[in-house]
């Protein structure tokens, strides 16, 4: 599948990325997953990534895949949060289904790697065994606890392997290929196993295991030690200390090895810190040295500067998602944090960052600088805008990072964070150059399965900004105070739910502005999540609640977003709310006010629907409405689709169901019978992007469009063969108007 029509813009990076993989036949070649459904490679050592189609690779953040030992062009690799088995038999560029027997819900591939049609595959408690290169599976073990960690022995028999086996809770052996296992560790105390790795050679019978374990102290700090065997897993001693840091323990941590060097050691503490967080043994785990420095106020700094680095004083505490090592070089490493993953190649002298470049002539990296997009783009965007008076001016709306925004149009793109971690909507000021207001919020994913469904903290704080200056700078109107880091988190922030200048201090979903209204005294409407619709008549100083008869007061007031139509119709979208793991009926549904908001009636009550997340209504007609529509999984009901009324809800027709995870429909703004349909998430079995040419009738689906999920399209003002296609996790791309 091409990928030429599509291109990838934003910020690259920025996301949680996992599960890495290096070929030993090119280290340039990586194949890295993100826990927001992308999948990746690189060929050139990652200075610029390709992202899988999505009906070729899903990331997986659990199973690392693993390439064949003397075939270049196989590799295996787990299919997404299904995690199932997939082929490629082409070096990596695409995958198929593999493997009859073997179940989803893998954690482990193995490969031996001087006989390669024994393979091992592990799933969280069961371990699966292939003779014939991974095309059929048989069960072999049941474990007690959570496979950690497995390994073939390389010095054992090719005729009798020998197999190691680590759980949470016990260590395995088996010396008959799998067929049989005992429980084996004298010496290895019964203590958590945090992490397993091992490295055998079979020209030096050098077999060397290796866990992390927990030795759990009064105060919660972790005095983990390090044990390893040398005679096959009979006996265990312990070889150093290697502690956690206090509340760390139960976070993932990392054992890195390899078959080529067996003493040569990495171990990755579970976040990063202002202390070395990545130390490296060559004696086998006895003494240790640090590799990786992560305060960038040291001399011993040793990471590469990216638009994250260069704008937070500290950054220590971010976990670390991911770790892997090249099979044939131990000096070649990547660690990940949440935000970026770095690569050493001279065995932690220095580590490049991997995610985004600095753009040239500019001088050494610093806050507001541009950034170039290399591809590794695995971030959540909601919106993106072309500014309506200078078109070569772009804007991202971010999960997570915030705001991001371009000069040239789009080709470099410089990072706003001042404004809080999430942006979820701009408004223009119709006159103003420059003017914006924005609906920021400290909670992510609104209303996506985290939040409606998922046990993500809902509520936090919020704030309609402004800005005078292209979104360079933000302010509060209500405060007339600049917003910044202090003003989210620090001796500034008021509770959740305060009132300023009448708006709550509440996650802000949806900002829109009445262009009918007096130049210096816009009206705004925004949209309070679990508070309702409140609405400013001096440009965002003060606001009036007006949700009379809007969602269930005290009960469901999550509202997402609002809209006033051209004829003053003003429409607002309140979705559902776990109750006893239950999505509650009450407050659910689009409302709609024809006075300005002093009355709201639910247009959606002919539906029995709990889980909604967008809506468009027709520029020529408020009557016409498009209403997208997720199934809700706690009445296991297929609900799910994309629905139109002609009469402004008194009747209500389906038009499509094609998963369950219905998003948006977008009205094309020169063809308003043009309408763009977008899916999230569903295991990648529908195209996640639509057009219909005729209001919703027929529809086509684009089958080159790259990520499994799409949120809004946004077409081009200026270049009219062009839209912008937002995703919740593959950040944001710009394509061709037409399938």
């Amino acid at each position: 599948m091409t990928l030429s029509r599509w291109t990838p813009t934003g910020l690259s990076g920025g996301g949680a990325t996992e599960t890495p993989t290096f070929s030993p036949h090119d280290p340039n070649h990586i194949l890295l997953n993100c826990d927001m459904s992308c999948a990746f490679q690189t060929k050139d050592a990652g200075h610029t990534w390709t992202m899988f189609h999505w009906s070729n690779m899903l990331g997986n953040p659990f199973c690392a895949g693993v390439f064949h030992p003397q075939n270049p062009k196989i590799v295996y690799a787990a299919y997404g949060y299904p995690s199932t088995l997939r082929i490629s038999r082409d070096g990596g560029n695409t995958f198929v289904p593999h493997g009859e027997g073997l179940p989803g819900n893998l954690r482990q591939i193995l490969i031996d790697s001087a006989q390669p049609d024994l393979m091992l595959a592990a799933t969280e408690t069961e371990v699966f065994r292939s003779f014939d290169a991974g095309t059929h599976w048989a069960r072999v073990a049941k474990t007690v606890g959570t496979v950690t960690g497995l390994h073939i022995d390389l010095t054992s028999s090719m005729k009798q392997r020998r197999i190691f086996l680590a759980t949470r809770e016990a260590f395995y052996r088996s010396t008959n290929n799998g067929n049989t296992w005992t429980q084996s560790g004298a010496g290895l105390p019964l203590l958590p196993v945090r992490a397993f790795t091992a490295g055998s050679r079979a020209d030096s019978k050098i077999c060397r295991l290796y866990a992390w374990l927990d030795t759990a102290s009064a105060d919660g700090t972790s005095q983990g030690v390090l044990y390893r065997s040398s005679n096959g897993g009979t006996s265990w001693e312990q070889a150093s200390k290697l502690p956690v840091p206090k509340g760390e323990a139960e976070q993932h941590r990392y054992l890195l090895t390899t078959d080529v060097r067996p003493d040569t050691l990495y171990a990755v503490q579970p976040a990063r810190s202002n202390e070395p967080f990545v130390h490296r043994s060559d004696d086998a785990g006895s003494t240790w040295h640090p590799v990786m420095f992560g305060n960038k106020r040291q001399p011993s700094f040793n990471l590469g500067m990216n638009h994250t680095a260069t704008y937070f004083n500290a950054l220590a505490g971010w976990t670390i998602t991911a770790a892997g090592i090249c099979p044939t070089n131990p000096d070649i490493v990547l660690v990940s944090d949440y935000c970026t993953p770095y690569l050493t190649q001279d065995g932690g002298k220095t580590w490049k960052n991997l995610d985004i470049h600095h753009a040239p002539d500019q001088g050494k990296p610093a806050n507001g600088h541009r950034w170039l997009n290399n591809g590794l783009t695995n971030t959540t965007t909601w919106n993106y805008y072309v500014d309506p008076f200078e078109h070569n001016r772009h804007y991202i709306c971010y999960t997570d990072l915030g705001f991001a925004r371009s000069e040239d149009a789009g080709k470099s793109w410089m990072w706003v964070r001042d404004m809080g971690p999430n942006t979820f909507e701009l408004a223009f000021d119709p006159e103003v150059p420059g003017r914006i207001w924005a609906a920021f919020s400290e909670v992510h994913d609104i209303p996506n399965n985290n939040i409606v469904t998922g046990g993500h903290r809902c509520m936090g704080y919020g704030i309609v900004g402004m800005s005078n200056d292209f979104g360079a700078t933000w302010s509060d109107p209500t405060l007339g105070v600049p917003i910044n880091d202090e003003r989210w988190y620090g001796s500034h922030r008021r509770p959740n739910g305060t009132l300023c200048g009448g708006l709550p201090q509440t996650p802000i979903t949806s900002v829109f502005l009445d262009p009918t209204s007096p130049r210096d005294r816009r009206c705004l409407y925004a949209s309070a999540w679990e508070h309702g619709v409140y609405r400013s008549d001096d440009s965002g100083k003060t606001w009036t609640s007006i949700s009379n008869g809007l969602g269930a007061p005290g009960v469901n007031m999550r509202v997402c977003r609002v809209r006033l139509h051209a004829d003053g119709t003003l429409f607002c979208l309140v979705t559902g709310k776990l109750r006893d793991h239950w999505l509650m009926p009450e407050g659910v549904g689009l409302y709609a006010s024809t006075d300005h908001g002093v009355s709201w009636h639910n247009i959606t009550s002919p539906l029995d629907v709990r889980w909604l997340t967008d809506f468009e209504v027709d520029p020529r007609d408020s009557r016409a409405i498009y209403l997208a529509v997720c199934d809700d999984p706690s009445r296991g009901l297929k609900e799910g689709g994309l629905y139109k009324t002609l009469d402004r809800g008194q009747g209500w027709e389906r038009l499509v169901r094609y998963s369950a995870l219905h998003f948006s429909a977008s009205i094309h703004p020169r063809n308003p019978d043009w309408i763009y349909l977008t899916l999230n998430y569903n295991e990648g079995k529908a195209s996640p992007l639509w057009l219909s040419k005729d209001a919703g009738k027929t529809w086509k689906p684009f089958e080159d469009y790259p990520f499994c999920s799409a949120h809004r399209v946004h077409v081009d003002p200026v270049h009219q063969d062009r839209i912008y296609v937002t995703g919740y996790g593959g950040s944001a791309w710009v394509g061709p108007l037409e399938p």
